[in-house]
């Protein structure tokens, strides 16, 4: 009889340790805090003040029994953060609540290192109908089909254009789902004639003190899906007919002169209200498109009172250029702050009342009322016209779930060299010095070469990198 008792103990003991190891990885029943029972949890996030400000007060006067701690990553990003120092601060910090980007969430999910929140949300019956579906589509496309974490809030772009200006030279609206090319040629509809400073331009960025040839092939080739370098990172892959149809559509753009080229002598120092608005060729009223942030509203408004006294900037907005061959999908749609509960956190419960609640419906409600910039929400039920437009341009597309070109598999000192090679290369061709085919060659030759120059450098400095650490460790200095 003592020892049927004893092997019962056993498996009771055994069976209970199942379950409280299962709630790690997400499975099983999450116990809800009790009223009065207290939990600390550690959030990540890249600023604590501005962490409190747009979260962090909200969350505590909703659980006022869960004490936050911001693990800042001031420090990460000051020195230069890579994947292997940000993996190593997660694993020093251990927070319970992650703040990702797609490609961190991405890899922290291959690797087991998120909880999955498929099961508590329908223990709580968490309401998710609300989310914008193709946020959903993405965390759960970027997890293997499991939702690991949530998003209060997306980026997304649109393009903006000067209803006037459009009416004025009877030019036909810009419409949803245009190509660049399209885009492109309604900018040079639009007279060129004019001193840089008085004329109108057809297209424009939102920074005219800098914007290079190579910026604008950049956007185009990231719409129609080229890849820069091949998936293993190891070839430059920018010279196929499809590259020398970018090229040629670039080069078209600027030497039409309808679209703003500055000549990087923009406005240095300090600077009034009225020079920052004007450096914004669309809100000065100069520029008949461009393609921007949801944050330009509240410049445009602010621009009534500098700029547009007799009569406001009468503006309209449709989705962002496409990819012609998918007219469907936007590849401007990204998640910046996803937030994750740890797969490992000792307070699973707490992390997940965070993520739930800055993810939810009241959260979002509170949000849309104070919004001046209109922040993107992933509930868009609550996102707010704006300046009595409705902002469901930049929502209105699909996601591109592969955006990726391959540069994340280049050293970062490719990305410079790449930016020279390219506005040198098509400065030729500008100039009427070298074709498109001469170009793209070049551009193909001098970019592998640079490519192997960086990993080159970048092996050399990893080499290095351990006897420099070590040493910084055992000196003095280090250990006072």
């Amino acid at each position: 009889m003592r020892k049927f008792w004893g092997l019962a103990i056993i498996l009771a003991l055994f069976a209970s340790l199942l379950t409280a190891c299962s709630g790690g990885g997400g499975e099983g029943e999450l116990k809800k805090l009790g009223k009065d029972e207290k939990a600390t949890i550690k959030v990540m996030f890249w600023d604590e003040n501005y962490f409190f400000q747009q979260y962090g007060s909200l969350f505590i006067s909703k659980f006022p029994n869960i004490d936050v701690e911001v693990v800042n990553l001031q420090t990460l990003y000051s020195q230069g953060m890579t994947d292997e120092s940000f993996a190593k601060f997660v694993k020093d910090n251990k927070p319970d609540v992650l703040m990702l980007t797609t490609d961190q969430y991405e890899k922290f999910a291959a690797d087991g290192k998120l909880y999955d929140l498929g099961p508590v949300i329908e223990q709580d019956k968490y309401k998710t109908d609300t989310i914008h579906p193709a946020v959903l589509s993405l965390l759960r496309g970027k997890a293997n089909g499991k939702l690991l974490g949530l998003a209060p809030s997306f980026n997304s772009q649109a393009l903006f254009y000067n209803v006037d200006l459009f009416d004025k030279y009877k030019i036909a609206h810009p419409t949803d789902s245009m190509s660049w090319s399209e885009v492109l040629n309604l900018a040079k509809q639009f007279p060129t004639d004019g001193d840089k400073d008085n004329r109108i331009y057809g297209f424009s960025t939102n920074n005219s003190s800098y914007f290079t040839p190579f910026d604008m092939l950049y956007a185009i080739s990231g719409t129609e899906n080229l890849r820069i370098l091949s998936p293993d990172g190891s070839q430059a892959t920018l010279a196929s007919d499809s590259w020398k149809r970018v090229y040629e559509t670039v080069v078209d753009a600027v030497k039409s002169k309808a679209v703003f080229i500055p000549d990087g002598q923009g406005n240095q120092g300090g600077q009034t209200m009225e020079d920052y608005l004007m450096q914004d060729l669309f809100v000065a009223g100069k520029s008949a498109m461009e393609v921007n942030y949801p944050y330009i509203v509240d410049n445009i408004k602010q621009a009534q009172s500098y700029i547009h006294k007799d009569k406001p900037l009468n503006w309209g907005i449709v989705t962002v250029p496409v990819d012609p061959n998918n007219r469907g999908q936007s590849s401007s749609f990204s998640l910046n702050n996803i937030f994750s509960v740890s797969a490992d956190s000792p307070n699973p419960r707490a992390a997940w009342e965070f993520v739930q609640y800055v993810s939810g419906e009241d959260f979002a409600r509170v949000k849309a009322r104070s919004n001046g910039s209109g922040e993107l929400l992933t509930r868009t039920s609550f996102i707010k016209e704006q300046d009595g437009r409705s902002l469901e341009p930049f929502y209105k597309l699909e996601p591109r779930t592969d955006t990726s070109n391959g540069l994340e598999k280049a050293p970062a000192a490719f990305y410079g060299s790449l930016t020279q090679i390219v506005n040198e290369e098509l400065g030729a061709v500008i100039d009427d010095k070298k074709s498109i085919d001469e170009a793209a060659g070049q551009i193909q030759e001098r970019a592998q070469d640079a490519l192997t120059t960086a990993k080159e450098q970048e092996k050399a400095a990893k080499a290095t990198a351990p006897a420099s650490t070590e040493e910084a460790s055992a000196s003095p200095a280090a250990a006072n």
